[in-house]
């Protein structure tokens, strides 16, 4: 990395943001530092010249035990701190939790600095050690969010860098006011930089990727905007956070609009502790961090930052101090100096370096003590820290954020934290105790040890992140390539299918004759996979309605879908009445991929676009009742699009409302009035699948539908399109069957995506004598050539995404994952099956036809599509 090709683009704002949030990480390492110096004057071991003239004592004289455990209060304090931390920033936000953590590095202080006893002291290290730990989980986060991406690493170490510059002040303060009862003064240092910190974040500002997970993406864009400097092209940073699905994307929905939109499909709420531990994904990630976070603190560095002065005060006689001061000052010049190095030999290179030059280092301390030889520890001391401000020093902090996905990182980070304030306290307490039972410095000889140790676990477990653009890529779960054998991963011998699955991919390879070699496909972006794992085809005599789906827990590989959503806005929005009597409103979309106009037909006045219903600039009321965005119905007359307008045409009060509202729901549930020709219809027929619906009715009903020209011609029976599109709408509008409605995502995109004139070729080869499947694949079409993004998109325009879920309409269990997106932005909870009306009425109505017949049992033994002819 050339400093010059990036540095000119630093705004000062950014500089001044990223100094006032490592604030947090400096009074770390001030706090962590502050009784090293200043020990044997607090402990009475050093008589001051002056004499106390306060009340408070000049000393206070403690055992090692004692002492021990006034240090290692503070590591508790930084484990509370790390715990509750990473769930903070998730639900508050980085900023307002770095403000949190200002409280405790402004209070604790005064409770040390002022401490008439032990007690007290301990107390007030406990309550700065909870700014500490809280402090160290949420900077990192924020830095690697608000710094420009390629130099990522380089400012992440920024945290390491400023810790080691807290440990240089309180070594500083200590080297010269280690005397009387100016100790205090150092105590009270830290809380000074505390308030100045609280200070300094009135005018920060939130992460712009926190705030566009939220859901506020036109506040996020003006954020980076601030941070980056006008001239800075944002859009293609915006881009790589994947959160382009719920913006619009022309000049009719503007970028800079006020209005929410809706959070981060992918990601929900932030995952918990417990919910990381138990990810068959993020807990092997957790556990990775949590031995890095380990091998940081038993590699033996706080022995020496907390410790140092008396360890070697035998040795060195007077110049331990001051070499102490040496020490902080080597530990920020390598770590600043090797910053680069992270971005440029990696992570892991830099972690495995740091821990062999750390392990070297403690066999020399040790020999150099023992034997007493001042050079020789002094020059291992300085090698010592070195070696940690290569690669332990800042790496840790920047690994929890890179192994897991941007929903546990917060958690991951406590999690990873939390090890370290453990290992931290187990080194604070316990050290003195083993330097004194193992004395001359034998103690090296363990931390070398556990140095190897965690150089073999490293170098076996834990992955690089450096230049790895997804967590797939980091953990080496790449999608394979189809074998030769295979067709754009749909099987063409599906006897094979469960035996290659178990088969290495160069075998199978291998394996394959050189005559099924069939070309790729040279259409599909993406495809629906072959299979969607965990369900099978019950064996009663008729199937459910419907199966409970929770793609979550699959184990097997993700189907091949588009990275990112594509961009969708809904252009106009209109009331379509139907001959069956109930409305539905059809909504018109645009998006960056193609120039057609996909549609959405919604059942329900509760589902509405966010991209429509969004201000646009210069639009007049009559603007946005004539492209739809209006709440209730038009009549003539009417002047606004808002709710309050009809609220007061009405004379109706909020609350009044309201309890209409309840009333209209109770009554559409408890009504006994005998209902209309064409619901008694519909409640007849739904009569006969009461038994068989999901038992949540209460989760929106949706279908993807493609437009398929014949299907839905007049009088066409080449397929069953058109009485599935019928059905759909039937069950959707239904006021029991779907209660909270539905919607029908129409694509334009002919059948699975091959266009018409490969349809009709296709049924030109099903008379030849083939079925559907065989004929496209002699016209060398895959098992799907649709993209399901483009729905996707939609659904969450619609307000359909998100953990709550919805229920699809399909036979197809391949669909289900698909339909999901990249990232699970829709969940579906319920897989609803569509029936055949002929197979549902013995025959009686539905399509007759022996090439519908033949169709769907292709569907179901080949594409293995979830229906029971029987």
């Amino acid at each position: 990395m050339d400093p010059r090709t990036w540095f000119r683009d630093l705004t000062a704002y950014f500089l001044y943001v990223l100094f006032v949030a490592t604030l947090g990480p400096l009074l770390f390492g001030f706090h962590l530092a502050e009784l090293n110096a200043p020990e044997d004057v607090i402990r009475c071991k050093k008589r001051a010249i002056l004499t106390a003239t306060a009340s408070l004592p000049q000393c206070m004289g403690m055992t090692p035990t004692q002492w021990g455990a006034v240090g290692s209060m503070y590591t508790l304090g930084g484990l509370l701190g790390a715990l509750s931390a990473g769930p903070l920033a998730g639900r508050f936000g980085r900023r307002r939790t770095m403000q949190y953590t200002t409280i405790f590095f402004a209070l604790g202080p005064i409770f040390e600095a002022l401490a008439p006893n032990m007690g007290v002291m301990a107390f007030g290290r406990l309550v700065s050690g909870v700014g500490a730990g809280a402090s160290v989980v949420v900077v990192p986060i924020f830095i690697s969010e608000i710094a420009p991406p390629a130099e990522r690493g380089f400012f992440g170490a920024f945290t390491q860098v400023m810790c080691n510059v807290g440990i240089l002040i309180a070594q500083l303060l200590g080297y010269f006011l280690s005397h009387g009862q100016y100790w205090r003064i150092i105590l009270a240092a830290g809380g000074i930089i505390g308030v100045c910190q609280s200070l300094g974040l009135l005018l920060s500002v939130e992460s712009p990727r926190y705030l566009a997970e939220q859901g506020h993406l036109a506040q996020s864009k003006r954020t980076l905007r601030k941070i980056r400097g006008e001239k800075f092209d944002i859009d293609e940073e915006v881009s790589s956070w994947g959160l382009e699905g719920s913006v619009g994307v022309t000049e009719g929905v503007p970028d800079d609009s006020d209005a929410p939109v809706s959070k981060r499909q992918s990601k929900e709420e932030a995952l918990s502790i417990v919910e990381v531990l138990r990810h068959p994904e993020y807990n092997k990630a957790a556990i990775a961090v949590v031995m890095v976070m380990l091998a940081q603190q038993f590699s033996g560095i706080n022995s020496i930052v907390m410790y140092g002065v008396s360890l070697l005060a035998e040795v060195l006689k007077s110049n331990s101090a001051l070499l102490n001061l040496a020490v902080s000052a080597i530990n920020i010049i390598v770590t600043a100096g090797c910053a680069p190095l992270v971005d440029k030999l990696g992570r892991k290179t830099c972690l495995l370096n740091s821990l062999a030059g750390m392990g070297i280092s403690s066999l020399l301390l040790a020999i150099g003590i023992m034997n007493k030889i001042p050079i020789l520890s002094a020059v291992a001391v300085l090698l010592f820290v070195s070696s940690f401000a290569l690669g332990l020093g800042p790496v840790p902090f920047i690994l929890s954020s890179e192994l897991v996905g941007p929903d546990a990182v917060g958690a991951t980070q406590s999690i990873a934290l939390g090890a370290n304030w453990i290992a931290t306290f187990i080194v604070a307490q316990f050290f003195p105790m083993l330097s004194a039972v193992l004395d001359n410095g034998r103690v090296y000889f363990i931390f070398a040890a556990l140095s190897a140790f965690f150089f073999g676990y490293i170098f076996l477990f834990v992955p690089e992140t450096h230049g790895k653009k997804t967590i797939d890529e980091v953990w080496g779960r790449e999608r394979r390539s189809s074998s030769p054998s295979r067709l754009d991963g749909f099987s063409l011998d599906p006897s094979a299918h469960e035996s290659e699955s178990h088969m290495p991919h160069s075998e199978a390879a291998t394996r394959a004759p050189h005559h099924t070699r069939l070309p790729p496909s040279l259409i599909s972006p993406a495809f629906t996979p072959p299979a969607t794992p965990g369900f099978s085809t019950p064996s009663h005599p008729r199937p459910p309605r419907s199966t409970p789906v929770d793609t979550s827990t699959s184990t097997e590989a993700p189907p091949e879908l588009l990275p990112t959503l594509p961009l969708v806005a809904c252009e106009v929005r209109a009331r379509i009445p139907t001959t069956t009597g109930h409305e539905m409103w059809l909504h018109v979309y645009r998006n960056n991929i193609d120039k057609k106009e996909h549609l959405a037909i919604v059942f329900g006045s509760n589902i509405r676009s966010r991209s429509l219903d969004a201000e646009r600039p210069g639009e007049t009321e009559l603007d946005r009742m004539t492209r739809g965005a209006y709440v209730g119905r038009l009549y003539p007359g009417r002047t606004s699009s808002r709710v309050e307008h009809l609220k007061r045409a009405d004379g109706v009060s909020k609350s009044k409302s309201k309890s209409a509202r309840k009333a209209r729901s109770a009554h559409v549930k408890n009504t006994n009035n005998p209902p209309s020709p064409s619901t008694a219809s519909t409640a007849s027929a739904a009569s006969s699948e009461s038994d068989f619906m999901p038992e949540n009715l209460q989760l929106p009903l949706v279908r993807i539908h493609s437009e398929c020209y014949t299907g839905e011609t007049v009088w066409s029976a080449r397929c069953d399109c058109g009485e599935q599109l019928d059905e759909a709408a039937r069950l959707m509008a239904h006021p029991f069957l779907s209660p909270t409605g539905g919607a029908v995502i129409y694509l334009r995109q002919e059948g699975r995506g091959i266009g018409l004139g490969e349809k009709l070729k296709a049924y030109n080869l099903q008379d030849l004598g083939n079925d559907t499947y065989e004929a496209n694949i002699m016209l060398r079409h895959p098992a799907d050539a649709r993209s399901y993004g483009l729905a996707t998109a939609m659904l969450v325009d619609l307000g359909l995404g998100g953990e709550k879920g919805i229920r699809l309409l399909t036979n197809n269990p391949d669909k289900v994952r698909a339909v999901e997106g990249p990232g699970r932005e829709v969940v579906v909870r319920e897989r609803v099956a569509m029936v055949p009306l002929a197979w549902k009425t013995g025959g009686k109505e539905g399509i007759k036809s022996d090439e519908v017949e033949k169709y769907l049992s292709t569907k179901i033994e080949k594409f293995k599509h979830m229906l029971n002819q029987k």
